[in-house]
């Protein structure tokens, strides 16, 4: 069995690029951040989990080719 076909059948994620906005007393900050997913929701959830903030805003994710 080949590496690449090992590969191809077990990792399926995909990396995501998503905007972020940090509201903080005083001032917004607008930020990208990548993440490993398998799929938008994923990737939207592993964020929010990341930074643990209600102030948070998530943007779409959008795959990096």
């Amino acid at each position: 069995m080949r590496a690449q076909d090992f590969l191809s059948h077990t990792a399926r994620m995909k990396t995501y690029v998503v905007r972020l906005r940090l509201k903080q007393k005083g001032y917004t900050q607008h930020m990208d951040t990548t993440v490993m997913a398998r799929n938008p929701e994923q990737a939207r959830r592993i964020i929010r989990q990341q930074y643990g903030d209600r102030n948070i805003i998530v943007g779409q994710p959008r795959e990096l080719a």
